[in-house]
């Protein structure tokens, strides 16, 4: 990870979860009953509107990890 990754961290989040749902074919709904967060939470943050706890985007990435 750089800097500049960290300045960017939101939207390389958004399209890491992005890359993700079109891998899977899964909705945004899913991935947050999934991972246990709120799925209005995780459509604003995809839209871009608003953000996402670190203790948000670690679930998510625990859904998106499982196997």
């Amino acid at each position: 990870m750089t800097n500049k990754d960290l300045s960017n961290l939101s939207q390389n989040c958004r399209d890491l979860i992005k890359k993700h749902l079109d891998k899977t074919g899964k909705t945004i709904n899913a991935l947050a009953v999934e991972s246990g967060v709120h799925p209005t939470q995780l459509w604003l943050f995809m839209k871009g509107d608003r953000g996402l706890t670190d203790s948000s985007l670690q679930k998510i990435g625990e859904a998106i990890n499982k196997k």
